[in-house]
């Protein structure tokens, strides 16, 4: 037998659909052109995993707190900058918030302390997709939780560093994993382009090239752990910061757990140029490397 049906149950068979639709699916909001104003009223307003769709457009931006798990999504050319000095960065998610971003151009964070950020991450889980981080003082400053995931997918950072050797590219004071993948890494200046003390390190298909920054270690990881590099490319310049590639010690802590090179291209113009400094016990895995030395250089791979 078919039972009618009313439109009593017919609205509420409606609101009963609409009320599982928005507990599951998240929420979207839209940011007109150049009103800084309104994303920050929507960051404070968003409910957790809430998507924030930006316009194409410039959007000055000092330390911009992140309480909620949210994704800043640029639709365009989105240029996040700070007119001021910032106390941490531009974007800053804060304790047990996850931070997606996607189509973004972080420039210009400069701070008292030296070391302003496109991004100080201080909460979990960091996702960074198709965003530049051009001449801030840290591209992306990680000091967040010891639990946190950072990725890092087709993302360039150019040009950062304070210049004192104590800010770099990208700086993961503290995390699980740090995963960056198809990304590029130019100019920084006297640091490192990637400083890495999490307990797993996996820098693949990406390229570096030292530029006019004098740039330090390509890649630091100082509290040892598990490191793959796999599959890049490296320019090394012949007045560098410092002559070594890659550094891997336990200065910061840490177990020396595995050291992974492999299958990279390197170009090296440096005279007392060298693949790695390891100061641990671990006996690294180094094999399929082509390396080309130019304009006088000499690379010692052992």
């Amino acid at each position: 037998m078919k039972i009618a049906k009313t439109p009593v149950m017919k609205r509420t068979a409606l609101c009963i659909l609409f009320f599982f639709a928005a507990c599951v699916s998240p929420a979207t909001a839209e940011i007109a052109a150049n009103s800084a104003p309104a994303l920050k009223r929507a960051v404070l307003k968003a409910r957790k995993g809430e998507t924030i769709v930006i316009a194409s457009g410039r959007y000055d931006l000092t330390d911009l707190k992140l309480p909620r798990d949210v994704t800043l999504k640029g639709e365009g050319e989105v240029v996040f900058h700070s007119s001021r000095p910032t106390e941490k960065g531009i974007l800053n998610p804060l304790w047990d918030t996850s931070l997606r971003v996607e189509n973004i151009r972080f420039e210009g964070a400069r701070s008292p302390d030296l070391n302003g950020a496109g991004i100080r991450h201080d909460g979990l889980h960091l996702t960074v997709v198709n965003c530049v981080f051009e001449d801030n003082e840290d591209g992306i400053l990680a000091t967040g939780q010891a639990k946190g995931v950072i990725t890092i997918t087709g993302s360039a950072f150019i040009d950062n560093g304070y210049g004192d050797g104590y800010s770099h590219a990208i700086y993961v004071a503290d995390g699980q994993e740090l995963d960056i993948r198809a990304s590029k890494f130019i100019g920084t200046r006297i640091g490192h382009h990637v400083k890495s003390l999490a307990a797993v390190t996996r820098i693949v298909n990406s390229s570096f090239d030292d530029a006019d920054g004098k740039t330090s270690y390509s890649v630091d990881a100082s509290r040892g752990g598990r490191v793959l590099i796999q599959g890049n490319s490296f320019i090394q310049a012949a007045n560098g910061d410092n002559s070594t590639l890659i550094n891997y010690d336990q200065t910061r802590g840490g177990t020396a757990d595995a050291l992974v090179i492999t299958g990279n291209r390197i170009v090296n113009r440096n005279r007392n140029g060298r693949l790695l400094r390891n100061e641990t016990g671990v006996v690294p895995v180094i094999e399929g490397n082509d390396v080309r030395n130019q304009a006088g250089g000499r690379l010692n791979t052992d």
